[in-house]
């Protein structure tokens, strides 16, 4: 099962498109907190329309706009948090992934496991339907034995064909989820019984983790302070810095024409009179109140998630053991009385008969416990997000600088 995990955290198509959001927030954090391209100006006057002397100025300016507040840093940030961000959306898919994949390999052993079973009951089935037609014939059974045995044979056929359908097409889900074209080959080799042992010791060995849509959430309360912070640093513009240089032509009675050569600073404050960005703050502010709150309720539904399928897990494991110290032996001796009872003709065949369905029905719902046993471990390591792959270091330049303990 933990082959099939690593087949589809290399190999799955929406993860392989998911990751992509990563390059993309980083190519924003290359763009964010960039100064505006400087802007070179040009004016030129001159006296020509009106025949006059010749007089006029060319100007020439280079400008540059500065800002007056840490404007550009916390673009800077909110992109910075944005990759944080991103690189948990991928982490998060992968979580979701695991949980998927390893509940498409239980669920496609333990239909794999009651087509077995349906066919050893098919087969035994078939057995005493020879064996009563057989006594028929030599007129020592009853055709409602001959006729209960072919209608059993019937029905655990249907069943070992619906659990071999079902299985095949769980096993064409996780070739999908796994990347794999339909006709690769996929083998699984691991048994649920051992796949429910693996699990089990997981969820013991398990450490404290945060989910990785905890962290997002978290990391998106980082992303509308800064963005509070930028709303209220963006009421200043920006100071507009230029130097200029002038030729003046003019007339310099009574030696004519003069020309002279300037050089000055230009300078442009803009004021936040009209637009002080007060509705961009108040939506920020809203925007950081609602995500703290959208955490608040995140941490409940993990812990509630978490504490209803330890819950669960408890239940199933004790009706786990109690099948296999109570039912199983009960079973078993049921069908060795029955077999030795019906060789030496204290038993009818019928009754055989009876006592093999409901045996083999016992022991497809045994499947059906610990597949339950499977998949409630499943859901309890995904709630916790503490499968090791998801223990692996994030690829990031700088750590977080918000860390929130559970």
């Amino acid at each position: 099962m933990e082959g099939a995990v690593q087949v589809a955290l290399m190999g799955n198509r929406d993860l392989a498109a998911a990751r992509f959001v990563v390059a993309k927030a980083e190519g924003r954090l290359r763009q964010a907190g960039l100064l505006p391209n400087p802007d070179i100006e040009f004016n030129g006057f001159s006296d020509f329309i009106t025949s006059g002397d010749g007089e006029g100025e060319f100007i020439i300016g280079l400008h540059q706009v500065l800002p007056l507040t840490a404007r550009l840093s916390l673009a800077r940030e909110v992109s910075r948090v944005g990759v944080a961000e991103a690189l948990r959306e991928v982490r998060n898919h992968e979580r979701l992934l695991i949980a998927r994949v390893e509940k498409l390999y239980v669920r496609t052993q333990a239909a794999r496991l009651r087509s077995a079973a349906a066919d050893e009951a098919r087969a035994d089935a078939a057995a005493s339907s020879g064996l009563a037609a057989t006594r028929l014939s030599a007129g020592q059974g009853t055709l409602a034995e001959s006729a209960l045995a072919r209608v059993e044979e019937q029905r655990w056929g249907n069943m070992a064909t619906g659990a071999a359908t079902e299985a095949e097409a769980l096993l064409l889900d996780l070739k999908t989820a796994a990347g794999l074209p339909a006709e690769a080959p996929l083998v699984l080799t691991q048994t649920l019984e051992s796949a429910v042992a693996d699990l089990r010791a997981r969820a013991g060995a398990a450490g404290v983790a945060i989910r990785p849509d905890v962290e997002l959430a978290l990391l998106g309360l980082d992303r509308a302070g800064a963005e509070t912070r930028l709303a209220q640093a963006s009421a200043w513009e920006g100071i507009r810095v230029g130097v200029e240089y002038m030729q003046d032509r003019g007339v310099n009675a009574p030696g004519g024409i003069d020309t002279g050569y300037f050089l000055g600073v230009k300078i442009s404050l803009p004021l936040p009179v009209w637009d002080n960005k007060t509705g961009a703050i108040e939506v920020a502010r809203a925007t950081e109140e609602e995500r703290a709150a959208r955490v608040r309720a995140l941490e409940l539904e993990v812990g509630n998630d978490i504490s209803a399928a330890r819950r669960r897990v408890s239940l199933l494991e004790e009706q786990w053991r109690r099948y296999g110290r109570e039912t199983q032996p009960v079973i078993d001796e049921a069908g060795r009385e029955m077999v030795q009872g019906f060789e030496q003709g204290r038993v009818e065949a019928r009754d055989l008969l009876l006592v093999r369905a409901e045996s083999t029905a016992l022991r497809v719902e045994a499947t059906r416990i610990i597949e339950n046993l499977a998949l409630a471990l499943i859901d309890l390591q995904a709630a916790g997000g503490t499968h090791p792959a998801l223990a692996a270091p994030y690829l990031e330049e700088k750590p977080l600088h918000r860390r929130k303990k559970p």
